[in-house]
């Protein structure tokens, strides 16, 4: 697969991530003018935030990018749980806009406000917030976002934001992009590390229906392309 990249180590992988993800970036405001990129939690794109901030701080007009959150867990704002507050070390070094979910608030109010920001970002011709770039992590489980397999996440909604209950893993309570919302994303990049995740890589490569696996074909049906980007533990190789 020529979408599909093993890296022998977290920082080689992370590397990676932060020059791809600036180029992308870089792509998306010279022929729109800004950039909107979504993020994720997890301790791979948190290596991959550390290397953009103190590598990239001078490489793109960050004052043009906006960036979201893919999803937040209900709770404190300084949560370890918090995914915008665990990325803090990214959003306090560089000049971006910022579009932050609450997380002191219910799911349903939490994503009707979320949702109603998000309206206000440049649109695609289909009428969808245009994401130009959007990362995926993969559960165990082969989840996305807070898109969880055999759950109510999963059915189909018009919404962009939904609120999410008894999530299989905590905190309970989250709010998560929808797959309606993945339609106007031009591009995603996929990231994955450790033999945890090896087996929901493998199963979504080989076209089961998880989660991740939906969300890839969302994006490649709508967007440009989606890479993977996987450890030597995760690869199905």
């Amino acid at each position: 697969m020529d979408n599909l990249h093993v890296y022998g180590g977290k920082t080689a992988l992370a590397e990676a991530v932060a020059f791809r993800t600036v180029a992308i970036l870089h792509h998306a405001i010279k022929e729109h003018g800004d950039a909107v990129w979504v993020l994720s939690g997890g301790s791979t794109p948190l290596l991959a935030y550390d290397i953009i901030a103190n590598r990239y701080a001078n490489k793109l007009d960050w004052s043009l990018v906006t960036i979201v959150m893919g999803d937040e867990r209900m709770g404190s704002a300084k949560s370890p749980y918090n995914n915008w507050h665990s990325i803090s070390m990214l959003i306090d070094a560089l000049p971006v806009k910022k579009i932050r979910p609450a997380s002191t608030v219910t799911s349903e109010e939490s994503a009707m406000a979320y949702e109603k920001k998000l309206k206000r970002l440049p649109m695609t011709r289909k009428g969808l917030p245009r994401l130009d770039l959007v990362w995926l992590g993969v559960g165990p489980d082969g989840h996305t976002l807070s898109l969880f397999p055999e759950h109510v996440s999963l059915i189909p909604s018009i919404r962009l934001v939904i609120p999410v209950h008894n999530s299989p893993k905590p905190p309970s309570d989250r709010i998560s992009l929808t797959f309606r919302a993945l339609m106007g994303a031009q591009s995603a990049m996929i990231i994955a590390t450790g033999k945890d995740k090896k087996e929901a890589v493998t199963d979504a490569l080989s076209g089961k229906r998880l989660p991740i696996k939906i969300a890839e074909e969302i994006v490649a049906t709508h967007g440009e392309r989606v890479d993977w980007f996987v450890d030597e533990s995760a690869s199905p190789k």
